[in-house]
C-alpha cells in the first residue's frame, strides 16, 4: 500500500520574521517605524543636534577663553559662539573652556565652566538661544550633556517662548562628571512665533559663593523621546553653521570687499557674506585712526570707520565712508589696516 502524505508549503520567510528577536528600546523603534524617515529619525542619522558649537572650538570673538575671560554686570554676553552668559548687576562671573577633558566613559571633548566670582545672585545658567519655529509644535525633545557642578539642586533647564521647565534629574552638587538626560514637549498652539527657545544645561536658585561653578560638555538637543549619542561635526561645517549668526574679519582677512567712490569724498563698498545669515545682521566694528585703508589705481586712502547702509541683506553687506578722499569712479579694495581693527556682522539671538 502506497500512503501519500501532503504538507503544506512553509514561508520560511514569514517563520523567522514571527521568531522572537533580541532586540532593547532602540531596535524595537526601529523595527516599528512605517517610514525610512522615522527609522532615520530613531538612528540619528544626517544633523540632529539643534545646538551649536557643543564642542565650543568655534570662538570667532577671539576671547581668551583658555585662560577665562572675566564678565561683570553685562547680560547676554558671548564668549564662544552661540554660548551667552546671563548676568545682572553687581555680579562677576568667568568663563573658561577648557580643552581636552576626559568623560568618565572616555570621550575627550572640550567642556564650558561658568564660575561664580562675586556679587549677589540666585542664578546661573549659560544658555544657547533657537529661534523658535512653527514646526515645533507639539513636538518633543530629548536633551543631553555632561555636567558637574558645586551647587545643590541644580537641574537642566528649557524654555520655549511662553514658559520654563526644570527637566531630568537632580544634578549631584559633587564636583564629579554625571550625563543627565530629559525630555520636554512644547504646546502644540499658543506659542510667540517671533520669540526664542533657550537651552539650558545647568538651573537653580539659592545663594552661591566665589568659585560655586557649572561645567559641562556635549550638549545635545534633538527632535525625539530618547537622547542619542553625541553627535560630532566637524570645525568647518560648525563654522559655517555659526557664521549665520555671527561673522568676523580681522587684519588676517586681506581685502573685505570692494567698492567705489561715489564722490571724490564718498566711498561704498560691499562685502560679501560667506553663508546667507539668520536675519540682516548688525554692524560690529572697531573704529580708530586709519583703522582702513582703500587701495585704488592712483592712491592710498585710509580711514577710519564705515557705516551700515540700509542696503544691507542677509547675502552681503554695503558698507559706507562719507570721509574718503580719491577720485569718483575710481574703484578701490578695502583693507584692515591696524591689528585692532575688526568688522563683524550679528545676526545673533539675544
Amino acid at each position: 500500500m502506497t500512503v501519500i502524505v501532503n504538507r503544506p508549503e512553509i514561508n520560511l520567510q514569514k517563520k523567522l520574521n514571527e521568531l522572537d528577536k533580541p532586540v532593547g528600546i532602540g531596535g524595537q523603534q526601529v523595527l516599528q517605524s512605517n517610514t525610512v524617515r522615522d527609522a532615520q529619525n530613531v538612528l540619528g542619522v544626517g544633523r540632529k543636534n539643534l545646538l551649536l558649537n557643543s564642542q565650543f572650538h568655534i570662538n570667532q570673538r577671539g576671547e581668551d577663553v583658555a585662560s577665562g575671560v572675566t564678565i561683570s554686570g553685562v547680560n547676554n554676553y558671548f564668549t564662544v559662539d552661540r554660548w551667552n552668559e546671563y548676568n545682572n548687576s553687581g555680579v562677576t562671573r568667568k568663563v573658561t573652556i577648557n580643552y581636552n577633558v576626559q568623560l568618565p566613559d572616555g570621550t575627550m571633548c572640550n567642556s564650558y565652566k561658568s564660575e561664580h566670582v562675586s556679587g549677589t545672585t540666585n542664578w546661573m545658567h549659560p544658555v544657547q538661544q533657537i529661534p523658535f519655529e512653527n514646526w515645533m509644535y507639539g513636538k518633543t525633545f530629548a536633551v543631553s550633556t555632561w555636567v558637574k557642578t558645586s551647587i545643590p539642586n541644580f537641574r537642566m533647564r528649557v524654555c520655549d517662548t511662553t514658559s520654563c521647565y526644570l527637566i531630568g534629574p537632580v544634578i549631584p552638587d559633587d564636583g564629579e562628571w554625571h550625563y543627565v538626560t530629559g525630555t520636554v514637549t512644547f504646546p502644540d498652539h499658543g506659542l510667540n512665533s517671533s520669540a526664542v527657545t533657550q537651552w539650558q544645561p545647568a538651573f537653580g536658585s539659592g545663594s552661591m559663593s566665589a568659585t560655586d561653578y557649572i561645567e559641562f560638555a556635549c550638549m545635545q538637543v534633538e527632535v525625539g523621546e530618547v537622547s542619542t549619542p553625541f553627535e560630532w561635526r566637524s570645525y568647518q561645517d560648525e563654522l559655517q553653521l555659526c557664521q549665520a549668526y555671527y561673522w568676523k574679519m580681522n587684519q588676517n582677512a586681506g581685502s573685505i570687499g570692494h567698492g567705489n567712490y561715489q564722490r571724490s569724498d564718498y566711498f561704498r563698498c560691499w562685502v560679501q557674506f560667506p553663508v546667507k545669515m539668520r536675519d540682516i545682521p548688525t554692524l560690529d566694528i572697531a573704529n580708530g585712526t586709519n583703522y582702513f585703508r582703500i587701495l585704488s589705481h592712483d592712491t592710498l586712502d585710509s580711514v577710519n570707520t564705515f557705516s551700515l547702509s540700509s542696503n544691507t541683506t542677509r547675502y552681503g553687506a554695503l558698507l559706507n565712508n562719507g570721509s574718503a578722499s580719491g577720485t569718483q569712479g575710481s574703484g578701490g579694495d578695502v583693507q584692515l589696516n591696524s591689528s585692532a581693527a575688526y568688522v563683524a556682522f550679528d545676526a545673533e539671538v539675544v
